[in-house]
């Protein structure tokens, strides 16, 4: 039964992870049909295709037998590309500069308009449990070795039935020795610890199961206030997202922290949220959906931020880049992008990456 669970579980984290590429993509089809560039195909997977379907705008719709991920293909992006008589005003690069860049940014603008709407689904739903989901290094539960998945009971007799009871019962015994009854594979177990007094209240430093997002305190933010907060909490993480960006170049975080991740340690990371639970699975599908969106603007081909760095180039040359450095600075991309890959995919066989360690 066990395996059965974990087949289910990659099944669901391999449809995530190609879900956000192919919202990635369907970001770039949207904005060349509102810029009036032909899309040729968009196809689902990749591989032999096994069905396919021409609309009648010629854009054929399919999908493949590979079913990760998805790609798009738009006349004339590629500069070596014949373009048919009568079809020059459909051809990505006699495009304005202002199309070219909004066909650019639109994979990333809907990896952000997505990680928008999951945590707005995750806010609808999110209510603390009673099951520990986070233990602060060095904290009182630390020491006293709370785990996680161990699930509160009781404290000195009085039940825990909702997260707020514990917070409740925590807070009114300051530095106090307490008696917690946890549940931990299926069979109770008694727990002394001695709180930390902080600020008067009782402390014990774990959070509950909503293991990505315990710093956020669940609240009734009503329907407008979750649209609010979903914006706000997308802001925070993109924040902190270019925060450690910029501390590992400054050295604050050292490159062997920042390890590469393939799609084997991804789809990994999936698997084990999708343990953990439905809501913290929705969450880290947003946190990638970002990630990924972001990652895609870095400024090298063949991503979309090399696109963008050359169309502004072009833009202040007022003529095209030659057609060699271009290809130049793609096989210098391509070469990068494959390295870091073999690196990650290596170090994600031998140390599989793990939210348990964290």
């Amino acid at each position: 039964m066990q395996f059965v669970t974990i087949i289910i579980q990659y099944l669901l984290s391999i449809a995530a992870l190609s879900l956000i590429v192919i919202v990635h993509e369907l970001g770039h089809f949207s904005m060349a049909r509102l810029s009036g560039v032909r899309v040729e195909e968009f196809f689902i997977g990749f591989g032999p295709k096994l069905f396919k379907v021409k609309d009648r705008r010629g854009t054929t719709f399919g999908i493949s037998a590979i079913p990760f991920g998805g790609y798009n293909k738009l006349l004339g992006m590629d500069r070596n590309e014949r373009i048919p008589s009568g079809m020059e005003n459909k051809s990505f690069h006699n495009k304005p500069a202002y199309k070219k860049l909004l066909i650019s940014i639109g994979g990333t603008g809907f990896n952000i308009i997505f990680a928008v709407l999951l945590i707005w689904i995750f806010l609808c739903f999110a209510a603390p449990t009673t099951t520990i989901g986070y233990v602060e290094p060095g904290s009182a539960a630390d020491e006293a070795d709370f785990k996680l998945e161990d699930r509160f009971v009781s404290m000195e007799g009085h039940k825990i039935e909702k997260w707020e009871d514990f917070v409740l019962l925590t807070e009114n015994n300051p530095g106090e020795e307490v008696n917690y009854i946890i549940e931990r594979n299926g069979e109770e177990a008694e727990i002394k610890v001695k709180l930390t007094d902080k600020d008067g209240e009782g402390y014990l430093g774990v959070a509950p199961s909503q293991y990505f997002n315990p710093g956020y305190a669940i609240k009734n933010y009503g329907f407008f206030g979750l649209i609010k907060e979903s914006f706000t909490m997308t802001w925070d993480i993109t924040i902190t997202y270019v925060k450690a960006f910029g501390m590992l170049f400054s050295g604050e975080i050292p490159i062997s922290e920042a390890r590469p991740v393939s799609p084997v340690g991804i789809l990994n990371m999936f698997r084990q949220t999708a343990s953990m639970g439905m809501q913290d699975f929705i969450f880290f599908i947003a946190l990638i959906s970002i990630l990924i969106g972001y990652g895609n603007m870095i400024p090298i081909l063949p991503l979309d931020g090399g696109n963008i760095l050359f169309i502004i180039i072009e833009s202040i040359r007022k003529r095209p880049v030659p057609q060699k450095v271009i290809e130049y600075f793609n096989y210098a991309g391509v070469f990068i992008l494959v390295s870091l890959m073999l690196i990650a995919v290596v170090l994600d066989i031998i140390n599989p990456f793990s939210f348990v360690n964290l």
